[in-house]
């Protein structure tokens, strides 16, 4: 039986849309230091969609700028790379899985959650100092990307999972795994690696899930990046930012082990989320902007 499903999901992931080619190419030239403004702006700008969304952004009450911004080089004038590049590889990924059809659960409500997560990690890596934050924040925004892929694709499988989780009171993650024998994290690297995404978003989405000790497969098994997702990820649940598939009963708790390797403790948590609401309404503008 478990065989028949990874047949079927491989069969289905065939009909997986390619990621744009833009939100792969904004990344490489992120970290290009040869990149200058004008090369960055002439690559976004082949795609009208999102130079028309990340204006709309940018135009928007959220930022309130004094003058109207009327072009990309504007835009990354104002934002920085690193931003206009985290709302590149957002609205792309938005746009890739967007569906026509009927999804099992709340396709907005789902975003708010990994946008949360997305925008909690990227605070705590600047917090404690980590060099390369925006890999965090890509690593956050697409750690779930597996319960798309089921919802659009994995339909009765997906229902079955999400009423197993209300009825018993538990994880999403655990409901799978008792009932599927393959889950969100495993189907969410096959993604990643299809997409040709880079080793560190492949590495979080894999082990979101597994404390230090249970990862292994890849070179940045280890790392710690991986920590700050797993607790940006359990950090947000807790608050109820959005929803992403548990038990409406199952209350995931901010454990002292979520703090092993991580140079912050459970308070400086709870002072990053109070900042983080703050910042949720850009990221709303941008949902709304890709429904």
């Amino acid at each position: 039986m478990e065989l028949m499903k990874l047949n079927k999901i491989m069969e289905k992931m065939k009909e997986l849309p390619t990621l744009p080619i833009i939100a792969n190419r904004v990344q490489q030239m992120l970290y290009n230091p040869k990149t200058n403004t004008s090369e960055l702006a002439e690559v976004i700008e082949k795609d009208q969609s999102i130079t028309s969304k990340i204006l709309k952004l940018i135009n928007s009450a959220f930022y309130s700028l004094p003058e109207r911004i009327t072009n990309i080089s504007q835009a990354i004038s104002h934002l920085g790379y690193k931003n206009i590049s985290q709302i590149v590889m957002t609205l792309s990924i938005f746009d890739s899985l967007k569906t026509k059809h009927n999804n099992v659960f709340d396709r907005r409500e789902f975003w708010l959650h990994s946008i949360a997560t997305a925008a909690l990690g990227k605070k705590i890596a600047e917090t404690m100092k980590y060099p390369e934050p925006e890999d965090v924040f890509t690593s956050c925004l697409l750690h779930d990307i597996g319960k798309v892929f089921m919802d659009g694709f994995l339909k009765d499988e997906f229902k079955a999972v999400l009423s197993y989780a209300d009825e018993k009171n538990i994880s999403f993650y655990d409901a799978e795994n008792a009932i599927l024998g393959v889950n969100h994290s495993m189907i969410g690297e096959w993604i990643a690696r299809s997409w040709k995404l880079p080793v560190h978003v492949i590495a979080a989405i894999k082990h979101h899930h597994q404390p230090l000790e249970e990862r292994e497969g890849l070179v940045l098994s280890k790392d710690i990046s991986i920590d700050i997702v797993r607790l940006a990820d359990i950090a947000v649940r807790t608050k109820g930012f959005g929803i992403n598939g548990d038990g409406k009963n199952y209350k995931p708790a901010i454990t002292e082990d979520l703090f092993k390797r991580l140079p912050i403790m459970k308070d400086d948590i709870e002072k990053i989320i109070l900042v983080i609401k703050d910042e949720m309404g850009k990221y709303e503008v941008l949902l709304n902007l890709s429904s």
